[in-house]
């Protein structure tokens, strides 16, 4: 297929349907040609078939009928849909939501009509490869290596997560599973990898030392165990008979406490104070416990302090708990704080010499995943960093410690990317991805634990290893032509992205840098991403509480959540709760900046900030008659004075 000319600039302009529908003609003509190949397939498809609706049926009284009901229809929910939020102007800074390349919505609608489900390739010869083309892409963009990972799309970084981690669970435990095999199948001397390149019979591991099996030790333990039987799926059915997923948490907690007599507390799950509200969700759903998921506090820029992270696992390690799993955020969904995912590692590294720990490690980059690009090359190499802070004028984005976090996501076991949030595609679009392929086997519900040698053509491989039971074609179709069109680099997604970031630390300067008396903007640090977050303070908020009623009165001003139409908000925000049981003393600072003590920050629960996400590449980018940027300080103002009368009134 031919591809663009690398040796021009992608122009950002050419991208998008444009906030005034500048690129109609273009949008339509690439519709109108999809539709009639469409159409023109149907037609060449068994032309001996002949039409099965002949021209007089379409002017039967009864055929009108439904036809004219169908056209009034339309009309009424087109009316509905003006109701909605504009998120393709510069004037919508509120959720993780902006205009959708062209590409996506074409890409889309093209496959729409063809409606595949690609959860098995019968039904989806052409959109599964294509899925499984984007997968192979994004995990080629993180670092992994081409020939050992695996991953695939999700309705959404929530089901990306949990498959995640559902996979990390089974990692976890497959060295108990082996261990109970092994001693069926009289293999029980059979070496396991340990920390520093020593090695131990399997055997003689006890359960603590069986759950702190590096990740890929215990894969690579798994296809020993299974070269060395002599009947390889009689084996197999061995590992499955000792494996969680076969007997379930009660049974499997019973066989423990009898085979190992001391049994160890539950496994705990580290994340950020950052960390997306899904994580809840998840631990509850697999069964690990809500009282299991441990928050590991964040530094000044919200990101996870990788000493608080050390001194966590010492704590635990002294208490002999183990570690599920271990998630590291990429662009947190309040602040796009990008957790050091480089010093994370190194963490991880000393911890499975000097206290006895391992654990997978997971990059919750739903978010930040694609600001990734930034650090490829269009050859696919990575890049210097001083290269890509030249691509900024002001040489301020990404900063060195944003640009080694990105570019160190390849060392962890998985990650999680939504196209349909940085890659501008429609919903629905989540990916995750996983460094090693093997793992998907955990999972299968096709098979038991045997690692099979694949054919170059089994590219049929996504329905058993997956939690969803259908899911469109048209999603992968979306994303696939999207990455044609804007590459997985620094030329084409890291441009993108890089406009917008440059746009919030342009609105964050000019935030600081504007007078708002008799109001204060107090701002939390430069953003490693594209999202601005603030609070407000003024001499007539005598407590958090009355600012924190302030920061929802603006909200509800300057968004459709109250109910208010659309047309009559001038500039879109949301806002959030920095939560004191989550952020701890992190948020504390900004608490004080307000005037407020501890114990005010303690009793109000957290501080609401006002929060503007800005995805639009445009928005600091005076293109038309209106400066956006001014226009929204302009605005700001204004309704923080209305809210203010609200307030206190």
């Amino acid at each position: 297929m031919t591809r663009r000319d690398d040796s021009l600039p992608v122009e950002l302009a050419s991208l998008f349907l444009g906030p005034k529908g500048e690129n109609a003609d273009l949008f339509e003509r690439l519709l109108t040609e999809a539709f009639r190949d469409h159409v023109f397939w149907r037609r060449n498809f068994h032309p001996e078939d002949g039409f099965e609706i002949a021209e007089l049926d379409k002017r039967a009284p009864a055929y009108e009928r439904s036809a004219s009901v169908l056209a009034q229809e339309l009309l009424g929910l087109l009316a509905e849909l003006k109701g909605g939020v504009p998120f393709f102007s510069p004037r919508y800074a509120g959720h993780m939501t902006s205009e959708l390349t062209m590409a996506s919505l074409v890409g889309y609608f093209a496959t729409m009509l063809y409606n595949p489900n690609n959860v098995a390739l019968e039904g989806s010869p052409v959109t599964t490869r294509l899925e499984l083309e984007v997968a192979a892409q994004l995990a080629a963009m993180v670092g992994y290596p081409p020939a050992e990972a695996w991953g695939h799309l999700t309705s959404g970084g929530t089901i990306a997560n949990f498959e995640a981690f559902w996979v990390a669970r089974n990692v976890k435990y497959l060295p108990v599973a082996l261990a109970g095999a092994a001693d069926e199948l009289g293999l029980a001397d059979l070496q396991v990898d340990l920390c520093g390149g020593r090695r131990a019979p399997l055997g003689a591991l006890d359960l603590w030392r069986l759950l702190n099996v590096p990740p890929p030790a215990a894969l690579d333990l798994a296809d020993r165990l299974l070269a060395a039987a002599p009947d390889r799926a009689a084996a197999a059915d061995a590992v499955a008979r000792h494996t969680l997923a076969r007997v379930g948490y009660q049974e499997y907690g019973r066989r423990l406490a009898l085979e190992f007599g001391d049994p160890l507390p539950a496994a705990a799950v580290l994340v950020p104070s950052t960390a997306h509200y899904s994580w809840q969700k998840i631990v509850r759903a697999l069964g690990i416990g809500a009282d299991q998921l441990v928050h590991v506090p964040v530094d000044g820029r919200f990101r996870m302090d990788p000493e608080a992270l050390w001194a966590t696992l010492a704590a635990l390690a002294a208490k002999r708990t183990p570690v599920l799993a271990t998630v590291a955020v990429l662009g947190s969904t309040e602040e796009s704080a990008v957790d050091r995912v480089d010093r994370i590692l190194e963490v991880r590294e000393r911890a499975v010499c000097d206290l006895g720990l391992a654990f997978p490690l997971h990059v919750d980059g739903a978010w930040g995943g694609y600001a990734i690009s930034v650090t490829r090359e269009p050859d696919g190499a990575r890049r210097e960093h001083a290269r890509a802070l030249a691509d900024d004028p002001g040489r301020r984005w990404p900063s060195e410690e944003v640009f080694a976090a990105l570019a160190a996501v390849a060392g962890a076991d998985s990650v999680t990317i939504d196209p349909h949030k940085f890659g501008y595609v429609p919903y629905p679009a989540g990916a995750v991805l996983f460094r090693d392929r093997r793992v998907r086997e955990l999972v299968s519900t096709e098979a038991p634990y045997v690692f099979q040698e694949e054919s170059p053509d089994s590219v049929s491989a996504i329905g058993p290893y997956i939690l969803e039971g259908s899911k469109p074609g048209a999603a992968a179709a979306a994303v696939w032509l999207a990455h044609r069109v804007l590459p997985l680099d620094a030329s084409g997604y890291g441009r993108l992205i890089g406009a917008t970031a440059r746009g919030a630390l342009a609105l964050h300067r000019r935030l600081a840098e504007s007078d708002f008396a008799p109001f204060r903007i107090v701002l939390l640090p430069e953003p490693d991403l594209n999202i601005v977050c603030f609070a407000v303070a003024h001499p007539q908020l005598a407590s958090l509480e009355q600012a924190n009623r302030l920061i929802g009165r603006a909200h509800a001003r300057m968004s459709v959540a109250a109910g208010r139409p659309s047309r009559e908000v001038s500039y879109f925000v949301t806002k959030t709760l920095l939560r004191a049981e989550e952020y701890g003393d992190a948020v504390l600072p900004l608490a004080h900046e307000l005037g407020f003590a501890a114990e005010d920050y303690r009793r109000a629960g957290g501080v609401a900030v006002l929060r503007s996400t800005l995805m639009n590449p445009f928005f600091a980018d005076r293109r038309g008659k209106t400066d956006h940027l001014e226009g929204f300080l302009a605005a700001l103002r204004a309704e923080l004075a209305a809210a203010l009368e609200e307030v206190t009134s």
